[in-house]
């Protein structure tokens, strides 16, 4: 071991338990205002929708741990890591303020954590809510490695729940069920290793965006769908093709998606690069067509319901994905949607919630009839439609006949579907940002080769650089005041606005995710950004921006482009915290595939390094 554990005083403390919904909880020691953790890491089988493969078990489970301190909480969390392969672990969401070096990125915060070997990240809980923590090593997060992450609030935090309710005992339950979430995750799910994955994608030349489960906190099932269900809509009212879908089989002459409910191979990488040489048939057909169904584990939500007229579970979504996004719903229960990424905002009353990569959003579930209910997400990506479900049960807990919100497809069943609305988002307590920034960066998002491929900023990001820390961490070099492609610069307090533009077209929806502090989405819209900065665009097109409140989160997806118009997103963000900041997209193919920039942030007042970090 390289020395950084040896100086660990802590190992004598008292073991505390933790409390946690999932499985065992991690290995804690806590003392006042300080919480601390172990994570094992090991490569073991397991079978999480009923078919066997390797994956990642931390501390012997999968997913992970809960992870469960208080706003304000020193934490430290120990890795040991007893795989065959190198790791490192990220804390998604987490702004880690004065301590870049646990942000977990191989090459930009740390080096690698090899195998038999040890690395302690310590950072302060500023923050509250819902997070979530996960590899940051190639494909490691499709593989398991991740869990969630409970931050309580402290005590003198305000909360919306006076929003919802001012009945007394209401208001109680509400408080009640809110300090203790339940974590949901949501996950992809291959019967292939993510360096198999990799491989064949390499091979064929192309992206492979086809998977054969959505689990609930690590369980799930193979769930094939009926051949009708799969096939063109002429005179078929079983389709679940949209349009779009459908559209895309016509241009091929092409009338149904394989078994499994993917688009046929040819197809795949003609929507994002049409003129790259693909080799679908160094694909194995169980990767993108076969589907055999199978009876895994399931997921259920088991709630004990007193006698008391108003109860209530809350329940902390995340959105575990390598690459899905979809809907989220549960039978005939509306929902309260009081946090969105960790942060309160002024609740929505919804019925549905659209989730894609490192999403979490926080939820009231109010407990009325008794009996089971499905619990349901299903794909929207035009790649693919899968479709799982938990169960939430209480009361009785006797099966009933239910009315579902959405379509095995994702989209609504009916008219009145009331979905969850970004734009509507709210903060509970919003941040006066300024109508202008002290520096602005254009990325344009395109494909850099195959449809794998991409770019952030105009070149790939150089994958020597996470790999294996080509040129040293950039962290621990002294910064460059210029920026290139693979690194934006800004100096420490500046508003800094990132226009990130489609510049392939069509182009899916890309959940853009930024390391460190939160940004706010100030603007959208359809088209080249011809401006020279936001400033010009506000004054041409004002109704598409957004500077009084704003939502606020660590991640926003990007719209999609179609094959005739670009979009643009703004984002804007302060400049508090120096270092070098990951922005990348959050889809996993991509983020391997170069779609990644530094921010280095502070390069005027760059932070210094503790000596045990540098010589890990």
């Amino acid at each position: 071991m390289r020395g950084l554990t040896n100086s660990l005083v802590w190992l004598t403390a008292a073991l505390a338990a933790v409390p946690s919904v999932l499985a065992s909880p991690a290995k804690v020691r806590s003392s006042c205002g300080y919480k601390k953790f172990e994570l094992t890491l090991t490569w073991e089988k397991g079978s999480p929708d009923g078919v066997e493969r390797d994956l990642i078990k931390v501390n012997g489970q999968f997913p992970g741990p809960t992870l469960e301190f208080t706003e304000g909480d020193h934490v430290e969390v120990l890795v040991h890591n007893k795989m065959p392969f190198n790791t490192t672990v990220h804390y998604h969401g987490i702004e880690q303020k004065g301590t870049p070096w646990s942000d977990g990125v191989p090459g930009v915060t740390q080096r690698q954590v090899q195998p038999k070997e040890s690395f302690l990240y310590k950072f302060e809980a500023t923050q509250y809510g819902s997070y979530w923590y996960h590899a940051h090593q190639l494909g490691q997060l499709e593989d398991g490695m991740l869990g969630a992450i409970i931050i309580h609030p402290k005590k003198s935090r305000a909360t919306p729940f006076s929003k919802i309710t001012t009945d007394a005992a209401e208001l109680k339950a509400i408080t009640d069920a809110a300090a203790k979430p339940y974590p949901l995750i949501l996950s992809d799910w291959r019967h292939r290793t993510a360096e198999d994955i990799i491989a064949i994608t390499h091979a064929a030349n192309m992206e492979l965006p086809c998977f054969d489960s959505i689990l609930f906190n690590g369980k799930g099932s193979v769930n094939c769908l009926a051949p009708e269900k799969l096939k063109v809509p002429v005179n078929n009212t079983a389709s679940l093709l949209t349009a779009q879908q459908a559209q895309v089989l016509g241009l091929a002459n092409i009338t149904s998606f394989t078994p499994k409910g993917c688009m046929p191979p040819p197809l795949i990488s003609k929507t994002v690069a049409p003129n790259v040489t693909v080799y679908p048939e160094k694909v194995p057909a169980d990767v993108l067509g076969q589907c055999t169904s199978t009876n895994g584990p399931k997921e259920v939500i088991k709630v004990e319901k007193g006698s008391e007229s108003s109860a209530y579970i809350a329940i902390d979504l995340i959105g575990a994905f390598s690459l899905i996004t979809g809907t989220f719903s549960i039978d005939e229960h509306q929902v309260w949607v009081y946090a969105v990424d960790g942060e309160y905002i002024i609740p929505q009353k919804v019925e549905a919630i659209s989730i894609t990569n490192g999403d979490r959003y926080s939820i009231l579930v109010k407990l009325t009839e008794q009996g089971t209910f499905p619990v349901r997400f299903a794909s929207t990506q035009n790649s693919q439609i899968l479709v799982s479900a938990a169960s939430l049960v209480y009361g009785s807990g006797a099966p009933k006949t239910t009315k579902p919100y959405i379509l095995e497809n994702g989209l609504n069943a009916t008219a009145t579907t009331i979905f969850f609305s970004q734009k509507a988002q709210k903060q509970l307590e919003p941040i006066t940002i300024p109508k202008d920034s002290d520096v602005t960066h254009k990325l344009n998002i395109r494909t850099a080769g195959a449809s794998y491929e991409w770019a952030l900023n105009n070149n790939k990001f150089p994958a020597s650089i996470m790999d294996h820390g080509a040129d040293g961490v950039a962290l621990f070099k002294a910064p460059s005041s210029a920026s290139d492609n693979a690194t934006i610069s800004n100096n420490l307090d500046q508003w800094v606005d990132l226009i990130i533009v489609t510049a392939t077209k069509p182009t899916p929806p890309h959940p853009i995710h930024k390391h460190g502090t939160k940004m706010w989405q100030i603007g959208a819209g359809i088209g080249d950004f011809t401006w020279a900065n936001v400033k010009e665009a506000a004054a041409a097109v004002p109704q598409f921006f957004n500077f009084v409140d704003p939502p606020h989160r660590d991640g926003f997806a990007t719209a999609q482009a179609s094959p005739f118009n670009a979009t643009w997103t703004v984002l804007r963000y302060h400049a508090t915290e120096a270092g070098p900041w990951l922005l990348h997209c959050h889809v996993q193919s991509h983020l391997i595939g170069g779609m990644t920039v530094i921010l280095q942030d502070g390069v005027d007042k760059w932070p210094v390094v503790p000596k045990a970090i540098e010589n890990y």
